[in-house]
């Protein structure tokens, strides 16, 4: 038998001495006599039977702390063949929609930069219920996400698609969502989505009033906080079968000031269908030439610390400060996701929506560049990443950005996707024991 790579023996001046497995996501308390056998174990695993008792072998043995040779490889490969089952199976087409690429607002990490301004044409449109007919056999129903650009600078052209989805398409919509800024949402507007049954809006909040209105500034130099929050509002009211997801996107200038955010909104929007919640601001520009993180992105240390923080903030319940598996699939690693942009190209990242470059083929002729297509549904996850498959973390992590990946191998970009790190996963374990 062997030590198990997914072990994490640890101790803590706060919880004393443990043992963490991550495939097995148990949590064993360890005498100092029992941890230091371990350690010795865990530097020459040919010992255990000499160490334990018989009973504790077995223990450790069903607990898979020891393994056989080929069982931590073996594991990893149900892994990552439930992951390529799972990203073909799908009976559902996955359409993110950008019916125009252009923005009213000029963030300064967004990823879409320079690109055309036009809106989609009718032409588009009708090859667009051409390519979703011929999924009619392989696929049950849509999933829709309007994004942009800013969506509701095209407001007019998203009329003219669902009206060409209710006239001419052969699937049905099974669910519906728009990522939004949130700055031209009116009532008009709102009464319009809610009777196209919009399940979900994303509308971004970076921050308090100032800090926002650094980062989500319009390209006329004009705020855009209390226009939001009180379109927001606006929202809440007209469209109640919605949910809102108000997103912080945190960086260096904004992590500190979360958790006073996420009490005031949540105070703010009370009893309403609203999800208030935060995502990492990430480098994910195909084109990008930085060698290190982006200038706002928290590293693997800055992002474990802000998860802590949340928890011990009652923000994060004791449920999800505990590690889990993750196996997450996403528009670039399903089979049957595209990003759709203006002129009709398809591609599989949101990052490289309007490059056509990086497109994977048309709504005229379906999947054309089979070299950008399988590179990132087959080769820019975890479980393509030699590095990763060694990981004591890999059934906890997610990943990371797959365009990072996708990157480094084309252009030799460095990345680090880490979500965790050994002092990370000490914290989290250390605030799961400590939280009632």
């Amino acid at each position: 038998m062997k030590w198990s790579q997914f072990n994490f023996l640890f101790y803590s001046k706060k919880i004393g001495y443990y043992l963490h497995n991550t495939r097995m996501l148990s949590l064993i308390k360890l005498d100092k006599e029992s941890y230091d056998k371990l350690l010795k174990i865990r530097k020459n695993p040919d010992r255990a039977k000499f160490l334990l008792s018989e009973t504790d072998y077995t223990y450790f043995v069903n607990a898979k702390v020891l393994v056989s040779e080929q069982e931590d490889s073996n594991y990893i490969e149900k892994m990552e063949y439930k992951k390529r089952k799972d990203s073909f199976a799908s009976t559902s087409l996955g359409l993110v929609l950008c019916p125009t690429l252009a923005c009213n607002f000029a963030c300064p990490y967004c990823y879409e930069k320079k690109l055309p301004t036009n809106v989609m044409s009718e032409v588009v449109q009708s090859q667009l219920v051409n390519f979703i007919n011929k999924y009619v056999g392989k696929c049950k129903s849509i999933t829709l996400d309007w994004h942009g650009g800013e969506p509701l600078l095209a407001f007019e052209t998203i009329k003219q698609i669902y009206s060409k989805f209710e006239s001419e398409s052969k699937l049905p919509i099974s669910s519906s969502s728009m990522v939004s800024n949130g700055y031209l949402l009116n009532e008009d507007i709102c009464s319009y989505l809610a009777s196209k049954k919009l399940n979900y809006l994303q509308i971004t909040i970076d921050g308090n009033k100032f800090t926002h209105n650094k980062t989500r500034v319009l390209k006329n130099g004009g705020s855009s906080f209390e226009k939001i929050v009180e379109n927001i509002d606006m929202a809440l009211e007209l469209m109640p079968n919605c949910c809102i997801g108000v997103r912080t996107n945190i960086g260096l200038l904004n992590k500190d000031e979360y958790v006073d955010l996420y009490n005031e909104l949540s105070e703010r929007w009370k009893d309403k269908n609203c999800s208030i919640y935060h995502s990492f601001i990430v480098d994910n520009s195909y084109y990008s030439n930085c060698n290190k993180q982006c200038s706002q992105e928290l590293s693997t240390k800055e992002k474990n610390d802000f998860m802590v923080n949340l928890a011990q903030n009652g923000i994060v319940k004791k449920k999800f400060i505990y590690p889990q598996r993750d196996c997450s699939l996403y528009t670039c690693t399903n089979n049957n996701s595209f990003v759709i942009d203006p002129l009709g190209y398809l591609y599989k990242c949101w990052a490289d929506v309007g490059i056509h470059e990086r497109s994977v083929g048309n709504l005229v002729n379906g999947i054309t560049n089979y070299d950008i297509f399988s590179r990132f549904m087959v080769g820019s996850d975890k479980f393509a990443d030699a590095n990763c498959r060694k990981c004591t973390y890999l059934p906890i992590c997610n990943g990371g950005c797959n365009l990072s990946r996708v990157r480094s191998l084309e252009r030799k970009v460095p990345y680090n996707n880490c979500s965790i790190d050994s002092e990370g996963l000490t914290k989290y374990l250390e605030t799961f024991l400590e939280m009632r």
